[in-house]
């Protein structure tokens, strides 16, 4: 229950930290890349939290852990690297499925290769508090899916008023909402099942990112919606390949 409350803390002092670039994020729209607010540089609160809610010997140890080269398993990084790409390949045919008009996907070598660049130090700054702290603690007591609704939860909270200072509607915030949710989940099982490698997790995440902008437009046709009901068809499938697969090695003893 300590490693609970204490973890709250954390996120209290995310949101704290989070309140100046809320307050400014009205401002300097246009400033940054792919329609992104000016309260993105929200995205150093997870690690100054870090520095201000540990001792110095305690921040010491994440960051250690965090940044400890793991060679891990290559499925790890290939389940990192794929999952997004996959899941927002989907999200696009359940889209013309249903008839929604896409434009023609077109994908700028430059463009993509700054997004890289971008998303993932802005994954770096998020995840040594999300993953390497935060999940850490929480898995101590809680299993994949608690651990996992709980730091999505929070995750989505905390971008809410960015969303909405980039104009997003109600509709779209509660399935990304969703989406985020079932994102940390995934995101936590990853991490647990391949060693508690957070560079894995770094990866997963500026995936996350990097696919979204990359959908038709820059983004501005990814719907939540969409997207949930691809990434549920997704996790379900993986889920029930590994049933499948425990099951397969229980008969072959």
């Amino acid at each position: 229950m300590a490693g609970l409350r204490k973890t709250v803390n954390y996120f209290l002092w995310i949101m704290v930290l989070s309140l100046p670039f809320y307050a400014i994020g009205k401002f300097g729209k246009g400033w940054f890349p792919v329609g992104l607010p000016i309260s993105a540089l929200m995205v150093v609160c997870p690690l100054l939290a870090l520095a201000i809610h540990l001792s110095y010997r305690e921040l010491k140890l994440v960051a250690r852990n965090c940044f400890q080269l793991k060679s891990g398993n290559p499925v790890g990084y290939l389940l990192a690297l794929s999952t997004m790409p996959i899941v927002l390949t989907l999200t696009f045919f359940i889209m013309q499925y249903s008839g929604v008009d896409l434009p023609t996907v077109h994908i700028s070598l430059l463009d993509t290769g700054v997004l890289v660049v971008l998303f993932f130090f802005g994954a770096v700054l998020e995840e040594i508090g999300w993953t390497g702290y935060a999940t850490n603690k929480l898995l101590k007591s809680h299993g994949t899916l608690y651990t996992g609704i709980i730091i999505g939860t929070v995750w989505a909270i905390w971008h809410i008023i960015p969303y909405v200072q980039m104009g997003k509607e109600s509709y779209w915030i509660i399935w990304q909402y969703a989406a985020s949710v079932l994102k940390r989940i995934a995101m936590v099982w990853l991490f647990l099942k391949y060693g508690r490698n957070v560079l894995m997790i770094i990866l997963f995440h500026m995936q996350i990112n990097l696919s979204v902008f990359v959908f038709p437009m820059m983004g501005s046709h990814y719907d939540p919606f969409y997207f949930s009901m691809a990434l549920s068809v997704v996790m379900l499938a993986a889920l029930g390949f590994i049933h499948m697969t425990k099951w397969k090695n229980l008969l072959s003893k």
